[in-house]
């Protein structure tokens, strides 16, 4: 199969075009910077400019995808400071602008397979209860700057009629393992400049980067159009994962701050995932040798 993959520089992308080579796949890696592309992906795959930001690509990017099966968008732009009001802004218009620019360009190539990377996080706070795909996302105003552009991009794709494009989204957890937001956690843990937020209570699911990926794969031929999975490993309170990554770590337990507001809490199912894809989590949540040095 001829896959393009939109955003191949990032965490996922790094350990999915692997996976894509190693199953036979040919990729194509749409990448804004090609000097990147070039350091961190195999060299046995070609790869072509594309900023999904850019207004000029809607006339070039139905060229660069026709003839290829399916398209996966998992371009994002984490920022490195939550904290300023434009922090998320380019992520925000990646979601919008650009699975808007790509739904577009994919259609008019004919491209029959869309694989959309979307994120738990954007459901609202359950509790002790399970989250099924079914559950809606939140659209209530408290959390609209992480919930409403994860909206917008899956009502985009889901308006799309089956019999016109074969899409699946992948709600995917917390990524955890090499050079994801764990290593930060990490860092703060052995500075002792973290504490178990509230009181630790809510539940956190979370997906090593590496199982993320293996879910595209597995897609690609296994999923029906029209499908949304959750991609989580079981989740947990995250007391629990602080008190694990701590006794893991061999650094002194956390306390709790009892003074902040308690995130959300996101009770994962990914039943729906190892029924319909045969996929199950095999690398746990915990940092491996290569994360602790």
């Amino acid at each position: 199969m001829k896959v393009a993959v939109v955003g191949p520089t990032g965490v996922l992308g790094r350990n999915l075009i692997p996976q894509l080579i190693k199953q036979g796949h040919k990729v194509l890696a749409l990448a804004r910077s090609i000097q990147k592309a070039e350091l961190l992906l195999p060299e046995d795959i070609e790869i072509v400019s594309c900023d999904l930001l850019d207004s000029s690509m809607d006339e070039q990017l139905p060229g660069i995808l026709e003839g290829y099966d399916a398209v996966i968008h998992i371009a994002t732009a984490i920022p490195d400071d939550f904290s300023t009001p434009e922090a998320w802004e380019t992520n925000s218009r990646l979601r919008t602008e650009g699975t808007k620019r790509l739904l577009a360009a994919s259609l008019k190539a004919g491209v029959s397979n869309y694989l959309q990377q979307s994120i738990v996080m954007a459901y609202p706070d359950h509790e002790d209860n399970w989250i099924t795909e079914e559950q809606p996302l939140d659209e209530s105003g408290n959390r609209e700057q992480v919930c409403k552009p994860v909206i917008t991009m899956e009502s985009m794709v889901r308006e799309i009629p089956a019999d016109q494009l074969k899409w699946t989204i992948f709600r995917g957890g917390v990524f955890v393992g090499k050079d994801t937001f764990q290593d930060r956690l990490i860092k703060r843990l052995r500075n002792g400049q973290a504490a178990v937020p509230c009181d630790g209570s809510h539940f956190v699911s979370y997906i090593h980067v590496a199982d993320m990926a293996d879910a595209f794969v597995r897609a690609l031929y296994k999923a029906s159009s029209g499908m949304i999975f959750n991609i989580c490993d079981e989740p947990v309170q995250q007391k629990d994962y602080l008190e694990q990554l701590t006794k893991h770590l061999g650094i002194n337990p956390l306390i709790k701050s009892g003074e902040e507001t308690c995130p959300p809490s996101h009770r994962c199912s990914n039943d729906k995932a190892r029924s319909i894809l045969g996929w199950r989590p095999l690398h746990g949540i915990l940092p491996e040798a290569d994360q602790m040095i």
